[in-house]
């Protein structure tokens, strides 16, 4: 009787150890949290003053906060690509002739010869799951084949999602379209549509309800999940409790639903006490679309914003959390791009970097388990617009070769006191129209570290030196690149639009079970 007694505690102690006793460093759990279209100065952590802080201003204080990180595009589908695969949108063919983004009847979508983080930590033992926003392609050959959709890049686990993006005619409120585009406007489960159009009622926490889910299905095995939020895109939405809850408006009501479902996934890991063996890293995608007035965000101090290569077009907030292994309420300083989240998550989890294609991501892993210490060894941002080369940083300086307009706040604040804008207004699109402005044969060169407002423009005789430093990165950058086949063409067809029941497009199979707790 007492042998079998041990047995069983021994047992017992066996799957508590599972977790609790595992080093933090072994195979961490991962979790990626992105926010859509977030401005670098939203946050009050990160100097919004009205704001109301919240459990991303707690991720602040209890982790790391990144001052110089940036996003690999400054568009969703080619910044979200580049950070999935650890390279450069221009080499993977996130790019186009005219549009910057996949739409739904493109029929191309992220490479499946592209290694994704999702694939590469599958390959190594990981669960795998994500839940949100994708926007990296949808169908291949017919409107429900869903061939691009996350499944088929190395998320096992796939919950609520909107493939392609939410958009301001998806504003079932009728204040921006008279009614919502069904054309644009979806909700899938996995593969399947589940809401045509989108009901917003509720929707981050269904998200939430996924990833709660996940975890608890997957505490004693490592995992990597990503939680992509469709806010702060477009047509605002937050759900009744957070109406009304910020000085903001709508814009801070939804920040205040975005900060509260991130910290109810901080006290899931803290419940099961997973805490010191996972990863929290929260970052935006790019910067927040100025032109949409009250409607976008703040990226304060920098200048421009979503679409542009202006510090407020790349620079984002980042935090990292992870209890017991990063210091709490260090600030890095250091250069960081999204790209390089690839190669720090690989080497955290024991997997091997592709060697045969170029990998723009540096492992900040040394950077991260030395609470910034050991200083991280990037030193170049390559900010492009489609394929086009529009600006370089190297170290401490940015030199624009091309620019697009940056209207002043009282221009952007005349625009918008005349109704201005139209739905998914930009003050310059394109990359190569007549808004661009070429500074190829003396390019505007700006310190970025003294000055990251880019309002003091240097003198090149005075900085002849760093210009020609400069110049020499940029050639070897170029001679050595090889583009992508660019995937953002019109070569689709409308058959392509997912559609729950043809010919209508109208359904609500909203899987009402996964609401139990939040249908009041």
């Amino acid at each position: 009787m007492f042998a079998l007694t041990l047995l069983y505690f021994t047992l017992w102690l066996q799957v508590i150890c599972e977790v609790g006793c595992r080093d933090p460093l072994d195979q961490p759990n991962i979790v990626l949290i992105v926010a859509d279209d977030m401005g670098y100065g939203d946050l009050s952590s990160f100097g919004h003053p009205t704001q109301e802080p919240g459990a991303i201003d707690r991720m602040v204080v209890e982790g790391m906060k990144f001052t110089q990180w940036y996003s690999p595009e400054s568009m969703c589908s080619p910044s979200r690509g580049a950070m999935l695969t650890g390279r450069l949108p221009v080499r993977v063919g996130l790019y186009g002739p005219t549009e910057r983004v996949f739409l739904p009847d493109m029929m191309a979508g992220l490479p499946k010869d592209e290694i994704t983080i999702a694939e590469a930590l599958k390959g190594v033992g990981y669960a795998t799951g994500m839940t949100g926003k994708w926007h990296l392609g949808i169908n291949e050959f017919q409107a429900s084949d869903g061939n691009h959709l996350p499944s088929h890049h190395g998320f096992d686990d796939v919950g609520i999602i909107t493939p392609w993006t939410h958009h301001a005619t998806c504003d079932e409120k009728k204040q921006i379209v008279p009614f919502p585009n069904r054309n644009m406007c979806y909700l899938y489960y996995n593969t399947a549509i589940i809401q045509q159009p989108v009901s917003h009622h509720n929707l981050t926490k269904a998200m939430l309800l996924d990833a709660k889910a996940f975890i608890y299905n997957h505490e004693y095995q490592p995992f990597f999940y990503l939680f992509s939020f469709l806010q702060l895109h477009d047509s605002l939405f937050a759900a009744p409790e957070f109406q009304g809850s910020s000085v903001r408006g709508n814009y801070g009501d939804s920040l205040n639903e975005v900060s509260w479902v991130v910290g109810e996934i901080l006290e899931t890991l803290k419940s099961l006490k997973l805490e010191r063996n996972t990863l929290v890293l929260f970052i935006s995608d790019h910067g927040s679309h100025v032109e949409i007035c009250s409607d976008g965000g703040k990226n304060s101090p920098f200048r421009g914003g979503k679409e542009t290569t202006w510090e407020g077009g790349f620079r984002v907030p980042a935090i990292a959390w992870w209890p017991g292994v990063i210091q709490a309420g260090v600030v890095s300083q250091d250069i960081i791009s999204s790209m390089d989240i690839f190669s720090t998550f690989l080497e955290l989890a024991g997997a091997i970097s592709p060697d045969d294609r170029v990998i723009d991501g540096i492992s900040f892993k040394p950077h991260l388990l030395s609470s910034g210490k050991v200083p991280h060894t990037r030193v170049t941002i390559h900010y492009y617009c489609a394929d086009r080369l529009m600006a370089m940083r190297y170290k401490a300086y940015k030199a624009h070769f091309f620019s697009k307009p940056n209207f002043s706040p009282d221009r952007y604040s005349a625009l918008c006191r005349e109704g201005w804008p139209e739905i998914r207004s930009y003050s310059c699109y394109s990359c190569y129209n007549s808004c661009i402005r070429s500074h190829e044969l003396s390019p505007l060169l700006y310190n970025v570290e003294k000055d990251p407002e880019e309002l003091h423009q240097l003198s090149s005789k005075k900085h002849n030196k760093i210009l020609m430093e400069i110049w020499q990165a940029k050639e070897q950058h170029l001679n050595s690149l090889v583009k992508g086949r660019p995937l953002f063409t019109s070569d689709g067809s409308v058959s392509l639009i997912p559609c729950c029941n043809p010919p209508y497009c109208y359904c609500n199979y909203f899987p009402k079970y996964s609401l139990n707790q939040y249908t009041e």
